[in-house]
């Protein structure tokens, strides 16, 4: 395969399949795991990756869990704690390099241009919680800072907050104020229907969906940006900042 962007091979499989989990691993010295959305499987999947890449001798392991995965009424998070304690538990037994990276929601969940078309944002929660968020693109600069300086990054877990604390209210009143639109935020009347839409079919991804709705309406969810300015050297983006760079490029 010719190489593109720093990618010198593609591996097409199933994460759940151990076949795949050993050739993904197989003659790589670095692994980033961002883990499949929603999957029953995916605590375990976290702890065999990270024992066969150990057995394969991967130099780094940087896992992109999520922030506060110590709350349990979540089953993402729930997953994500349970692969954090394996990796920890690993690294005193084998000494391996790692990082954890503990992202907040991310702002790409909100898509300026489908809320500029469509004059709404529909969310499955409640439009008045408030949420904290983080821009990707500061993710991906987080996670090469991290992959260019293994040791330093050793051991360590880094909550990636950004500096906005918003309802869906609050992030269509930022866009309108950016943009001079008039959308409104709605929360979707039937769950169930919500999830045949995006294409949430399988029973533990419609069950974690349901307690992120119950959580986020009942509490809401919420962090702080220090950490992140610390490890970009900068303030991280805000929610402004990254609508209109997603407008720009979309040529809006």
């Amino acid at each position: 395969m010719k190489e593109t962007l720093g990618v010198k091979e593609v591996v097409v499989g199933d994460i759940t399949d151990i076949r795949t989990i050993r050739k993904v691993v197989k003659g790589v010295d670095q692994i980033v795991h961002i883990p499949p959305l929603f999957i029953a499987e995916e605590a375990l999947v976290g702890k065999y990756l990270i024992d066969e890449a150990i057995k394969a001798n991967v130099k780094q392991f940087v896992f992109v869990s999520v922030t506060h995965p110590i709350m349990s009424s979540l089953l993402n998070h729930t997953a994500k704690r349970l692969v954090e304690e394996h990796l920890m538990y690993q690294e005193l037994k084998a000494h391996f390099n790692y990082t954890i990276l503990q992202p907040m929601h991310y702002m790409h969940n909100f898509d300026p241009n489908a809320v500029k078309e469509s004059g709404k944002y529909e969310i499955f929660y409640n439009t008045e919680t408030k949420l904290s968020y983080v821009d990707p693109d500061d993710v991906g600069e987080v996670v090469s800072k991290v992959l260019a300086d293994p040791q330093k990054h050793n051991r360590a877990s880094y909550e990636l907050v950004g500096p906005d604390f918003l309802s869906p209210k609050g992030l269509v009143k930022e866009f309108n104020e950016l943009t001079g639109e008039h959308a409104v935020a709605e929360q979707v009347p039937d769950l169930d229907d919500f999830m045949n839409q995006v294409g949430f079919l399988n029973v533990y991804g419609r069950e974690s969906v349901k307690h992120l709705a119950k959580t986020y309406s009942d509490y809401g969810l919420a962090g702080n940006p220090n950490v992140l300015t610390w490890l970009l050297g900068r303030k991280p983006t805000t929610f402004k900042e990254y609508v209109a760079k997603q407008l720009k490029t979309r040529g809006n």
